[in-house]
């Protein structure tokens, strides 16, 4: 199905996530930029996540450290090499202005996606995508970001690299390290095709197939394992699963989760896909391992077999038998976004900030950043959710994904303009946690 999106209106900030379909490559190079190792957390910082107890065990470990007087570092795991890694779903969007939007139909749609990789605009239209949006907005809140993927010795694999290491993404390493064929050693490409009135509609391989589009991943490199045993966290998407085998995703998964990270998932727009068969199977092994799991009013809907209501949908998701889940979000658009946590019967809401909406691709991505910042450091629920709200609604008020996402300054910005309105002290603890982590990056 050919994805189409509208162009944004005068509203409340969407949270929800309008991801890429894209398609794949491979390089054998990784790209480290080195930096000291980072410096010890305050009390006062990790204290302040003790106030509305987060379900984490770095929040148990502060509020215990914070009321002995003692020291922090001695209590809490040594700090990992990364704060986040993002699997897979590497992709260059390239944005194509059309009179109209295309046809449907799969031969129509596959003609245009042939003539348009024969024939890419300038790179005055590429931007990076797919994962790169939570890359990017995670690197500009203060995590140490790194990424395992798939990238092509070409033009684009280059194009991706340069903005990846100008965004300060630490690694990236080769999902793949074997000799490709010529077809698989290509960057996954998505065309993102503007009509004048500003709808969207996506092309690119992930819409044919086959699927996995990266089957000939069969374990994980040297490199890869490293990589996940010293992060605090892993974020996969619905895409990976269109590009990785399942036992590649699962298995990347629990290789971080026995090191200690957290894992982090989001279905996004591929939701739909994961309703039976082997992708219901691949569904139900990532929320098995999933610490994190995050997702539209839409999306939820059809992951948990047509539940309704943002808080049964979150329920059932930590109700799930052996579920070890322990936050589950609801993203509601303009209405803004729940929060069910496994140790508290009560439903944290967040309302959505009144911005001018001008595109919404990306916002999903944006919010989960500040998730990961959140939960993994164990900052308090109400805190959180503001900070992600801030993030989703910055990356709304910009043109595009990849580089144009947000920025520290705008969700500092919008967090201020909500302070004077704010009456439990949310927005000002969501300014901390926002300073603490970009403190904390300085400082190395």
């Amino acid at each position: 199905m050919l994805a189409v999106a509208e162009p944004g209106q005068h509203s409340q900030s969407a949270v929800g996530s309008r991801k890429s379909h894209c398609i794949t490559t491979s390089v054998n190079k990784r790209i480290v930029s080195r930096r000291p190792s980072a410096s010890r957390r305050t009390c006062s910082t990790l204290a302040a996540a003790a106030a509305d107890l987060t379900p984490t065990r770095a929040a148990t470990e502060a509020a215990t450290a914070a009321n002995a007087g003692g020291d922090l570092d001695s209590l809490l795991p040594r700090r990992k090499q990364y704060d986040v890694v993002a699997l897979s779903n590497l992709c260059v969007d390239i944005m194509v202005p059309v009179e109209q939007l295309p046809p449907t139909d799969t031969a129509s749609r596959h003609r245009l996606l042939q003539q348009l990789t024969a024939q890419p605009p300038p790179t005055s239209q590429w931007e990076v995508g797919g994962n790169t949006n939570f890359l990017i907005a995670a690197s500009r809140l203060g995590l140490r970001t790194a990424c395992i993927g798939h990238l092509g010795p070409d033009v684009f694999g280059q194009y991706m690299q340069d903005i990846l290491q100008t965004e300060h993404v630490r690694t990236i390493e080769p999902v793949a390290v074997e000799r490709l064929s010529a077809e698989q050693g290509q960057t996954l490409l998505c065309f993102v095709l503007v009509d004048p009135a500003g709808r969207h509609a996506f092309c690119s391989r992930y819409d044919f197939g086959p699927w996995p589009l990266l089957s000939f991943v069969r374990g994980l490199p040297d490199g890869v394992t490293h990589v996940l045993r010293n992060t605090a966290a892993v974020f996969i998407n619905g895409f990976t699963f269109d590009e990785l085998p399942v036992e590649a995703v699962i298995g990347a998964a629990r290789t971080a989760q026995e090191a200690g990270a957290a894992v982090f998932f989001d279905p996004g727009p591929r939701s739909w896909t994961f309703s039976e068969g082997e992708r219901k199977a691949a569904l139900d092994a990532v929320l098995d391992v999933a610490d994190v799991v995050c997702m539209t009013e839409e999306e939820a809907e059809a992951v948990t077999g047509g539940q309704q209501g943002a808080e049964a949908q979150a329920r059932f998701i930590l109700g799930r038998p052996g579920a070890r889940t322990e936050w589950c979000v609801i993203k509601r658009g303009a209405e803004g976004a729940v929060l069910a946590s496994r140790t508290a019967t009560q439903l944290y809401s967040q309302q959505a900030l009144q911005v001018d909406v001008r595109d919404t691709v990306g916002c999903g991505d944006s919010f989960a950043a500040a998730l990961v910042l959140g939960f993994t450091r164990g900052h308090s629920i109400p805190a959180v959710m503001a900070l992600a709200n801030a993030v989703g609604a910055a990356t709304a008020m910009g043109a595009g994904a990849g580089r144009n996402v947000a920025d520290a300054m705008r969700v500092q910005s919008l967090l201020r303009l909500a302070v004077p309105g704010c009456t439990d002290g949310r927005h000002l603890d969501a300014l901390d946690v926002l300073h603490s982590s970009l403190s904390s990056m300085d400082s190395e």
